[in-house]
């Protein structure tokens, strides 16, 4: 249970009180205010290093979503790319692998990772009030992979809102902007078809089916994001609680 009341939080073990809060939490925990679990949506993405390629002499990114970016550190060549909506299919490592055979043939993978990030409709961050109706709850989320620089302006903004001062670009990311994007349409549509999913296991979230993650070893929310490992133990929010009815569903073949 969690819950924001004027003042501060309960949560099932306990309540916090405070004047202000901001919510920091990856992706907004809170579904009574703000609507972010139709503004809001998840990436997974993927880097793989190599040794033994080319020094590309800079950071590349590709202007295609669906391409790759590249950096090197001393003898690695880091290539990431492969992304897709998290608990969907996409290219994964695989797909950087395929890349690198191409154009790095005496390259050699050393290591591999992937990372998640939240996106918003209009691909501008969530920094502000969490909602007009809740003025002293704030929050900051939807960065949009590009988190390093959106964190230094959500605290520059966050400090000026909580201390009741103005900043200019607070109305720029605001999250009380209109929500009025072709993507707010795949956000729902998305939404329904998780939770129309029949024989399969449930987020605890809002009850969306969750799809087992070949890769990752893991269950994944294709609403939302949450994900699982495969014991139920809670890894990406918006779910604050494990899932452990997951235990041995891989191996009963569901």
């Amino acid at each position: 249970m969690l819950e924001f009341f004027p003042g501060g939080v309960r949560t099932d073990k306990g309540s916090i009180e405070a004047e202000k809060i901001i919510v920091a939490t990856h992706f907004p925990i809170l579904n009574k205010h703000g609507a972010y679990f139709l503004k809001l949506y998840q990436h997974r993405s993927y880097v793989t290093a190599f040794k033994g390629a080319s020094n590309v002499g800079g950071m590349y990114i590709d202007e295609n979503k669906k391409g790759f970016s590249f950096r090197n550190y001393k003898d690695l060549l880091f290539v990431g790319g492969g992304s897709h909506r998290t608990g969907k299919k996409g290219g994964g490592w695989t797909q950087i692998s395929g890349f690198a055979k191409t154009f790095f043939p005496n390259a050699r993978e050393v290591c591999r990772w992937a990372a998640q990030d939240c996106m918003s409709l209009d691909d501008m961050p969530y920094i502000g009030r969490y909602s007009k109706r809740v003025p002293e709850l704030f929050v900051a989320s939807g960065f949009n992979k590009w988190g390093m620089t959106s964190s230094m302006a959500a605290a520059m903004i966050l400090c000026d809102m909580v201390q009741e001062k103005e900043n200019e670009y607070a109305r720029v990311f605001s999250p009380s902007r209109s929500m009025l994007r072709p993507q707010l349409a795949l956000n729902a549509a998305h939404a329904v078809l998780g939770i129309l999913t029949p024989m399969a296991p449930r987020c605890p979230h809002m009850g969306c089916a969750l799809k087992y993650n070949e890769w990752e070893h893991s269950w994944d929310c294709s609403c939302h994001g949450s994900r699982f490992e495969e014991n139920g133990e809670l890894i990406d929010n918006p779910a604050t609680k494990d899932k452990s009815s997951l235990k041995n569903k891989r191996r009963s073949g569901i």
